[in-house]
């Protein structure tokens, strides 16, 4: 059955280089141009209103990582669990797959949106708002909560019809409603004057474009024959995608608790230095966007090389699951070096493009804070392709093991000891700190997973023979 797979789709014929830039490519711009949805609002807020718009842009980072959390788990985990199957030739569980996909995230979304606007004061301040901030916030917040659905069922669909073989498809939505929403930026916060309310606007019809592309591409999957019956609910396929979700929720959803222990801390301990609360917070915000695109490369790589190495994990060909690991884990590397070559030297670049420089505190802390975040891309690179590349092999609970230890045992101790000691912007080098710990329990899970798969290529090879 291999000879036969082999022989019918790319995924266990082409070139391993070849298929990530295929499917990596387009993952990451479509990864890019998702984040740039708020990155762009915040650059015009920044511009138009200053530091005060940057802040209460930054409030809401935390709640859009909660339902890409969410939606993420479903549908990264349905897109793994997709492609073993494709892999496997077992096309009718995969249609099941999709269809269940589909029911979670409408399900999902929706409870997030009505829960946020159920506890939205409360919500807002544990967020880390300020008297100053909240009343831009709550703006912001409101507008935004009613596109979320869209956005995050367009997401969600996004990664099944990349897994369908059409990464230039899914990229293809998502760069159209980005257009959109750079073009309706521009219109509604400059010629008509709408200010923070006009980017919150711009954004969700940005994302309602992309739904509606999305959702356009359902009755034409290439792997399946879809039909309406197939969003029937079925607790055993939702219980599988799940469990090969769950390391990318609590990836996701870590970084939503990081952003908000951020937020508070900085707000706690700026209000004791000279920079006061919003400016820590603002800073940290920029600094949040821009390692969101950098986060965007690793991801993409991440999410490319998953149906490859599901079908060839499904397939049995081991030899190019190894292959596919090492090229992409060497890209991420290059990609990191990159980037700190870049980021390191000329912070003050991205910070004068979220305006707000005219504050000489404001631009010292924003400089310092995208310094700090960069100095550990190269362990943060490993770190992401390895998770990935677990849950890719069906091997979730490695990837939990690494996101829960970096999230939890190796963040928060510095997270709370080093401003203790040493004042506001040392809270910016507990994420390097976590950073180089985490890499180093990916690398050591690895190690004993490539023994495993070097056991199975020779099997293979003796079977061969």
């Amino acid at each position: 059955m291999t000879e036969n797979i082999r022989n019918e789709n790319i995924l266990g014929i082409n070139s391993i280089p070849n298929l990530i830039l295929k499917f990596a490519l387009p993952s990451i711009i479509a990864l890019i141009v998702n984040s740039l949805y708020n990155i762009v609002d915040q650059i015009f807020i920044g511009r138009k209103i200053g530091v005060i718009g940057n802040t209460a842009t930054s409030i809401i980072f935390p709640i859009i990582i909660i339902g890409m959390a969410f939606a993420s788990c479903i549908a990264e985990g349905g897109a793994a669990y997709l492609s073993i199957k494709l892999g496997a030739n077992h096309k009718k569980q995969a249609a099941r797959i999709i269809g269940n996909v589909i029911n979670m995230l409408v399900v999902v979304s929706l409870s997030i949106t009505v829960l946020s606007f159920t506890f939205f004061k409360p919500f807002l301040y544990f967020l880390g708002a300020t008297e100053a901030s909240y009343p831009l916030a709550k703006t912001y917040t409101a507008i935004l909560l009613f596109g979320m659905p869209a956005g995050l069922i367009g997401m969600g669909i996004n990664s099944l019809i990349r897994a369908d073989g059409s990464p230039k498809y899914a990229m293809t939505s998502m760069l159209i409603g980005a257009v959109i929403n750079v073009i309706l930026d521009y219109i509604f916060i400059y010629p008509l004057d709408l200010g923070i309310s006009g980017a919150a606007w711009a954004t969700i019809i940005g994302e309602f474009v992309s739904f509606i592309i999305t959702i356009a591409y359902i009755p034409h999957f290439k792997c399946i024959d879809f039909k309406l019956r197939l969003l029937k609910f079925k607790p055993s396929i939702a219980k599988k995608i799940i469990i090969f979700g769950i390391s990318n929720f609590i990836i996701q959803s870590a970084i939503t608790f990081v952003v908000i222990a951020y937020n508070n801390s900085l707000k706690y301990y700026g209000a004791k230095s000279i920079y006061g609360s919003d400016i820590p917070i603002a800073a940290h915000g920029i600094t949040a966007k821009v390692n969101q695109i950098f986060m965007s490369i690793l991801f993409g790589i991440g999410i490319g090389i998953q149906p490859i190495v599901g079908f060839n994990i499904g397939a049995g060909l081991y030899k190019r699951v190894k292959q596919t690991y090492i090229y992409s884990v060497t890209i991420a590397f290059i990609c990191a070096c990159i980037a700190m070559l870049i980021i390191e030297p000329f912070p003050e670049v991205f910070v004068n493009m979220f305006g707000g420089t005219e504050d000489i505190l404001y631009r010292d802390f924003a400089n310092f804070a995208l310094r700090a975040t960069f100095s550990s891309a190269i362990f943060l690179s490993i770190q992401v392709i390895t998770t990935n590349f677990f849950r890719a092999m069906g091997k979730p609970w490695l990837a939990t093991i690494a996101a829960v230890s970096k999230f939890t045992i190796f963040l928060f101790p510095p997270l709370l000891i080093l401003p203790y000691f040493f004042g506001v912007k040392s809270i910016l080098f507990a994420e390097p700190v976590a950073n180089f710990l985490a890499m180093s329990l990916s690398i050591i899970l690895v190690i004993s997973q490539i023994k495993r798969i070097n056991k199975l290529i020779k099997i293979h090879e003796r079977k061969s023979i």
